[in-house]
């Protein structure tokens, strides 16, 4: 069974992937091997937007991340955190499955990149 997580993201998808490029070159042991991320799309139906609504973002656009070395679940924690320290937790929310959040930790401001 696959562990996805997907980002729903409030910057358009330019700046989306920027970021992505970004954690890959931080972190390569994390997103190259353990975390994989995909490019950004656009939302993929109108209930993702409701979604990501429901949980405070108004998403541009979405990303999904892969999970492909369960035995790192640790170091996918650490994963997903980065992401929302990158993103900052008022452009961003990871969800898992059809509609439940994995929530951010602490509140970040985002980072510049």
């Amino acid at each position: 069974m696959a562990i996805d997580y997907t980002g729903h993201s409030a910057y358009p998808a330019a700046e989306t992937i920027s970021r992505l490029a970004y954690a890959r070159r931080e972190h390569p042991e994390w997103f190259d091997r353990i975390l994989l991320l995909y490019d950004p799309s656009p939302p993929a139906a109108p209930f993702v937007l409701s979604l990501s609504h429901q949980f405070g973002i108004k998403a541009k656009c979405q990303f999904l991340m892969s999970v492909s070395d369960k035995e790192q679940l640790r170091v996918v924690d650490e994963g997903l955190e980065f992401i929302y320290r990158l993103f900052g937790t008022e452009n961003l929310v990871i969800t898992w499955g059809m509609d439940s959040i994995r929530p951010p930790k602490a509140s970040y401001p985002g980072m510049a990149v």
